[in-house]
């Protein structure tokens, strides 16, 4: 994997130029074929390192199966320019694949087997009181060994002694510095390898759209065999009468999901991996909060959480009609 992904973090004629000043945070961007494209009114991603390259995508429309370049858009270098850390990728994936697993195998000890030994009866037990509670052979004189129950772990159909105690789960939480740090690896992987693709809205197939039609446009763009559709919100996998969902319904190997369900696993699931703008415009601006949040348990810098609604405290004081109630 790192031979396709490594290469393909140098200069090339589609990726951009950058050169930067000394001051802080500004970059400018030279395009190479951002004239081809006719759109280059893109606001500069700023990094938080200076010598990260500003990646570029291109976005395609989504209403033919021909490919329309509509444009060339930035991407921000700390989400899809992050070092390819595979052990943090691994982690994610590892803890994915096992948080859901639960074992509800219980394996009984010689206590809890029925019969061969003393019970509590009932009424319907009384009948086989000699069968259920009674002794395998006498205590001596037969030169066999001593036993209380045939449910002892030596025989057959007895009890256990060091079995398995249902339920066991393998849950565990993993920090969400790791999940966010492999989400933006994987996102780095797709997009290096060429496998992120960005259309202009996912809602502009034709009404007639089936899963042929899917299948000729994802045939015709180098797609792959899988993809994985991914909007900004769940309302476009919803429409009755045709539509997206209707078309990937018909592809087992085709799936949509919103971008709050965007996953380590799913991006490696899949070979390629489309975003409508929107949809990369909410990722960004989601990660990148996070990134920059105050922590929870940093009390000198939780200021920067509630700054907004701090400063909006003081609103509607001077109210004519409803003084704040003191």
């Amino acid at each position: 994997m790192l031979s396709r992904v490594l290469p393909s973090f140098t200069s090339t004629s589609i990726r951009c130029a950058v050169g930067y000043s000394s001051a802080a945070g500004d970059v400018s961007i030279r395009s190479m074929d951002v004239n081809q494209a006719g759109n280059s009114n893109h606001p500069s991603k700023v990094s938080k390192s200076p010598f990260a390259e500003v990646p570029q995508a291109w976005v395609s429309s989504f209403d033919a199966v021909e490919e329309r370049k509509l444009g060339i858009i930035d991407l921000h270098p700390d989400i899809f320019r992050v070092s390819p850390r595979l052990d943090i990728l691994h982690r994610n994936l590892t803890w994915q694949s096992v948080y859901r697993n639960v074992q509800l195998t219980k394996q009984l000890t010689r206590a809890e087997m029925p019969g061969g030994g003393p019970i509590i009866l009932t009424f319907y037990l009384i009948a086989l009181q000699k069968f259920l509670c009674r002794k395998p052979w006498p205590q001596k004189k037969t030169g066999r060994a001593h036993v209380g129950s045939i449910r002892s772990p030596q025989f057959i159909h007895g009890g256990f002694a060091n079995g398995v105690r249902g339920p066991r789960t393998w849950f565990y939480i993993l920090p969400d510095s790791v999940r966010l740090k492999g989400l933006c690896v994987a996102l780095t992987l797709k997009h290096a390898q060429d496998c992120l693709h960005i259309v202009d809205r996912l809602d502009q197939l034709p009404a007639d759209a089936n899963g042929q039609f899917l299948h000729d446009l994802a045939d015709h763009r180098n797609w792959g065999y899988s993809v994985l559709f991914v909007n900004d919100t769940d309302e476009v996998f919803f429409q009755i009468g045709g539509g997206l969902a209707a078309a990937i319904e018909q592809i087992p190997s085709f799936t949509a999901m919103p971008v709050y369900g965007l996953n380590c696993f799913s991006l490696m699931k899949y070979e390629s991996v489309v975003f409508s703008r929107s949809a990369l415009a909410l990722l960004e601006e989601r990660l990148l909060k996070q990134f920059n949040r105050a922590g929870p348990l940093n009390k000198k810098c939780r200021y920067a959480d509630f700054k907004e609604r701090i400063l909006n405290e003081g609103e509607g004081e001077d109210h004519p009609d409803q003084p704040p109630v003191v």
